[in-house]
């Protein structure tokens, strides 16, 4: 216990050292903040909003991962072209020069990365948990204040063009896509449509639709067969009674003569062309080769025919060239059973194919019709973006000019100092005691000497003592005092105003 009294009333007798190596110590920290170039750094602070049109109402078209899209927005924004083209926009590190003399774009390019820092909240991956709001933060450190703040919103103006131009581009290359979509789509329609048109127009007489009445012309082409033969029959019947009635009379009948055979088989040709010349196309090889022949004969012929001497004989000219005009219909005939029987065999391939491009067409019209609804939900989308009522990038808040530097940090320089201060008096004060050889209490003598003391005597100050100790206790408490009023003077002038602090 004694020696714990001793210790205390030499500690109190040592105090006042120790409050100087404190004060001292806060100076040097306070000082050493203050010749410290200070680093400022400003931020900003921006978040994700979502749309602002519910999407049952009306949707964007941009589906893109929100924090893939401000990872996208992070590396393009401080890409090395961006950063030297804000360095060179607002005259940034103007210092940083190669030894010609040229800006140093390498230095320039390194001193931003290091100035500038952009972080992304984290959103929970969990399902079920809800989903967070995200967040960017965007600071800019600059040895000036004001510089600090307002580097610091060019990025942020950056950030906002790039996320304006990424969903104004997607939602815009959507448009494009359907847009260009619904053009080759329609092209393709158009095509298709015409293929059908010329594909019936090309088998108008062997489709589907044409089969029953294929069938019921075929029947009565067929059924009026007979009626045909026996109209021949009854005309070369007719001719024949005439001439035995002409024989009968004693008359002589030359059929040449009435009706030469070059004029008959003018009068033939014609009607076997007249009864053809419906059903063939007009350059169809046979009709041309009766033609020729038709010209031909008629270059030989006299027409008009002489007229006739009786009506004998304008009665053998009438029936003969209805004979061949009988005789024509039932080759028509013929030739018309003939077509409808090829028709009819068409009719079961000329169904295929046009099924198919039936099918093809309605294909087509389904992506048409699909392309069409697409491209007007990315109209909408497009105006959604372009009115910027999307999800989009907001300020919450601008980045101001800072009005305490982040580096050094006076408070902890200030702390340390006084740390080191009281380390600094506390060592100072047990080294001056322990290398000290002095005798002041009994126990040094029996330490020191091996004598025992057997009784004390209290220490008579002198006038001249009393005076020297004075001078010490003035001298000593002025230093503190200086001291201090120096801390305080240094704190309020370069950290806090003392009435803030009072």
């Amino acid at each position: 216990m004694r020696e714990l009294r001793f210790y205390a009333a030499l500690f109190a007798r040592r105090v006042h050292w120790l409050l100087l190596a404190v004060l001292l110590g806060a100076l040097v920290g306070l000082a050493a903040g203050r010749m410290i170039t200070p680093i400022y750094e400003a931020k900003a602070l921006l978040v994700v909003e979502g749309d602002r049109i519910p999407d049952g109402l009306a949707a964007s078209t941009v589906r893109t991962d929100t924090n893939a899209k401000l990872q996208v927005i992070r590396k393009r924004v401080l890409s090395r072209e961006s950063l030297l083209d804000m360095a060179r926009r607002m005259a940034l590190f103007p210092d940083l020069r190669t030894e010609s003399g040229a800006r140093n774009a390498d230095a320039v390019f390194e001193a931003l990365q290091n100035s500038v820092e952009i972080e992304i909240s984290e959103q929970s991956k969990s399902r079920s948990a809800p989903k967070d709001a995200t967040f960017m933060t965007v600071s800019f450190r600059a040895g000036a204040p004001a510089r600090a703040a307002r580097v610091a919103n060019e990025l942020v103006t950056r950030i906002l063009k790039e996320d304006s131009d990424i969903r104004t581009k997607a939602a815009r290359d959507t448009l494009d896509f359907f847009s260009r979509e619904v053009d080759r789509l329609e092209g393709e329609l158009a095509k298709s449509s015409s293929a059908m048109l010329q594909f019936k127009q090309e088998n108008g007489d062997a489709l589907p639709e044409e089969l029953p009445l294929l069938r019921d012309r075929l029947a009565a082409v067929q059924a009026g067969a007979e009626s045909r033969l026996a109209h021949v029959n009854e005309t070369e019947t007719e001719i024949d009674r005439l001439v035995r009635l002409r024989e009968a009379a004693g008359r002589v009948v030359d059929r040449d003569a009435i009706y030469p055979p070059s004029a008959r088989e003018l009068s033939r040709l014609e009607a076997q062309r007249d009864a053809l010349k419906p059903l063939l196309p007009a350059d169809d090889a046979r009709l041309a080769a009766l033609g020729a022949q038709i010209q031909e004969l008629s270059q030989q012929v006299t027409l008009p025919l002489p007229k006739a001497n009786s009506a004998f004989e304008s009665r053998l000219r009438e029936l003969t060239d209805t004979l061949f005009v009988a005789q024509a219909a039932g080759d028509a005939a013929d030739l018309k059973i003939a077509q409808l029987r090829e028709a009819i065999a068409k009719v079961p391939a000329n169904a295929s194919a046009l099924e198919a491009l039936r099918r093809d067409h309605d294909n087509l019209a389904d992506q048409y019709d699909s392309a069409v609804k697409a491209r007007a939900v990315a109209e909408t989308g497009d105006t959604i973006e372009s009115l910027a009522k999307g999800e989009k990038l907001t300020v919450i808040d601008q980045a101001v000019a800072p009005g305490e530097p982040v580096k050094p940090n006076r408070k902890t320089l200030a702390l340390a100092g006084v740390g080191v201060g009281l380390l600094f008096g506390l060592v100072a004060i047990a080294l001056r005691e322990l290398l000290s050889t002095g005798i002041r209490r009994p126990e040094d003598l029996q330490r020191h000497l091996g004598i025992s003391a057997f009784a004390t005597l209290p220490y008579l100050s002198t006038p001249e003592d009393t005076r020297r100790r004075r001078r010490k206790v003035l001298v000593s408490g002025s230093m503190v005092g200086a001291a201090f009023v120096a801390v305080l003077v240094l704190f309020g002038a370069f950290y806090m105003p003392l009435d803030r602090l009072f």
